[in-house]
């Protein structure tokens, strides 16, 4: 049985994307000042409508950030300068898969940092007027960044926010999934029913319905968002009270057991432990050093 009590602080962690952060995504979006790179190293031409395709960190230090996930992750960092402001790319084996902004704000108005992620769709502007007509709301019109592609930053009809991106360069092609790299999206929500049905006629997805699976320590209908034959995400209801809807990233790693230790060590945070009666001990729920939350899974389980 689902302990609530023994994840209060989990529900803490998760309420995120408030009012506070829409000022930062607002800043964040419509900056002249940042020097944004492409989300592929070399252009693909190659276009994965659908796919969950980057993240960026925003944060009020990149500085903490960078030294807890190239501690814990191995990742590494290039920062370019505009002469007015950074922006430090995130690479796994010199591979570009994520980025990390400095707003200043979030110190300013004590709030914690958040990881962004961003859907592949095959019109920004269409998508943006199908979440309007379908009761969700637009934080940041669509607009073309340079480097980047076009982009908007939208709420789904539940509340969970994220962005939508048609990149200039392509999408990062699909791999077999390798430690300390994105492996996994994950929609929480109020309404599973309405979110299977909104994303499947944002992208054209398929919803494959798992049976009644444990999530995070109860058993919970749980859907698959597939795309073109690949799975690209999964929706089922939040098991806390008082979380507003949100979509949370997952990194693939070895044994999260063995990286809690660290995660202390490092000025992290441990939202919710791996433990033997959560999809047997494989995932944890972590926040870094400036409050960004994310989950750590092993995969597969077994």
């Amino acid at each position: 049985m689902f302990l609530k009590e023994k994840y209060d602080i989990v529900q803490h962690a998760l309420k995120v994307l408030s009012s506070l952060a829409l000022i930062f995504l607002l800043q964040f979006c419509t900056s002249a000042k940042l020097i944004i790179p492409p989300i592929t190293e070399k252009p693909t031409s190659v276009y994965l409508h659908g796919k969950f395709v980057w993240h960026d960190l925003l944060t009020y230090d990149v500085e903490a950030a960078k030294n807890f996930y190239g501690e814990l992750l191995g990742w590494q960092f290039s920062t370019r300068s505009s002469g007015l402001s950074d922006y430090t790319t995130i690479l796994k084996n010199k591979i570009p898969i994520g980025g990390i902004v400095y707003v200043k704000e979030i110190e300013e108005k004590h709030f914690s940092s958040q990881w962004m992620s961003y859907l592949s769709v095959p019109d920004v502007d269409k998508a943006v007027e199908f979440f309007k007509a379908q009761g969700g709301s637009v934080i940041r019109e669509p607009r073309d960044i340079e480097r980047r592609g076009r982009m908007a930053v939208v709420r789904d009809p539940q509340g969970a926010l994220l962005a939508l991106l048609h990149s200039t360069t392509g999408d990062p092609l699909d791999h077999e999934p390798t430690n300390f790299k994105w492996l996994w999206e994950e929609n929480l929500t109020t309404d599973v029913d309405a979110a299977v049905s909104f994303y499947e006629k944002l992208v054209d997805y398929d919803a494959d319905k798992l049976e009644d699976p444990e999530v995070l320590g109860t058993k919970r209908r749980y859907f698959v968002l597939k795309k073109d034959g690949e799975s690209r995400a999964g929706i089922t209801r939040i098991p806390w009270e008082g979380v507003r809807p949100n979509w949370l990233a997952y990194i693939k790693v070895e044994d999260p057991k063995r990286l809690m230790g660290k995660v202390e060590k490092l000025g992290g945070k441990i939202y919710l432990p791996p433990s033997d009666d959560i999809r047997q001990g494989s995932v944890a729920f972590i926040a870094d050093p400036t409050g960004a939350v994310l989950a750590l899974q092993k995969w597969p389980i077994n």
